[in-house]
């Protein structure tokens, strides 16, 4: 693995820095993290950018989020570690985790490495990530979907791919990605079919 700061001499020194959105919803926040990123070479174009950096006010939107990701190689989540659990199936790209707070190194190591195709976590992030994993490996006794997530189980039930459901509902396949990583996490499973059988077991579907 290269080391991180290798990783930022190496980027820095390249021909071409990453362009990146900030889309973060504070407007002060947004202000700083532009500010350091200039002052580090990285530009912020109108159109299309290379690095997209989101925060958890996203989390509340998925279909507006599935459409934003779509348009960047790489994104930066800022915030909550259930990001890690949701950019492997939405992003096909670079992705990276820090929390609000992450200083301007993280920062800058973040969007590059994302740039790069790389995934980056600081180590509290991902001791986070793991704890909430394993309490995610116990049975639910209390879970609420939303419709969305309901349509989606539904559809998984009859068998359909991820592409089919997001005809039958009208989304993009991300979207439909989106919402059934979402269902893994709320009934605390890995698979489509442990999906179905634990919403089965709950009667949120049937068969």
């Amino acid at each position: 693995m290269t080391p991180p700061t290798a990783l930022l001499f190496s980027a820095l020194s390249s021909p071409r820095l990453p362009s990146v959105r900030v889309a973060v919803r504070s407007a002060m926040l947004r202000a700083g993290i532009e500010s350091l990123l200039a002052a580090a070479g990285l530009t912020f174009p109108a159109g299309e950018s290379d690095v997209l950096i989101v925060d958890d006010g996203w989390l509340d939107d998925p279909e507006a989020l599935a459409d934003a990701l779509a348009e960047a190689a790489g994104v930066v989540a800022l915030g909550s570690a259930a990001w890690a659990n949701l950019l492997p199936e939405l992003t096909g790209g670079g992705w990276a985790i820090l929390s609000t707070d992450a200083t301007p190194a993280e920062l800058l190591a973040g969007v590059l490495g994302a740039a790069a195709g790389l995934v980056v976590m600081p180590p509290a992030l991902f001791q986070r990530a793991e704890a909430e994993a394993e309490a995610e490996d116990a049975p639910p006794s209390d879970v609420t979907l939303t419709p969305r997530e309901h349509d989606v189980l539904v559809l998984l039930a009859e068998g359909l791919s991820n592409k089919r459901a997001a005809r039958e509902l009208g989304v993009t396949e991300s979207t439909v990605k989106f919402h059934v990583q979402a269902l893994y996490s709320k009934l605390g499973v890995q698979s489509r079919a442990g999906a179905v059988a634990r919403g089965i077991g709950l009667g949120l579907v049937s068969v």
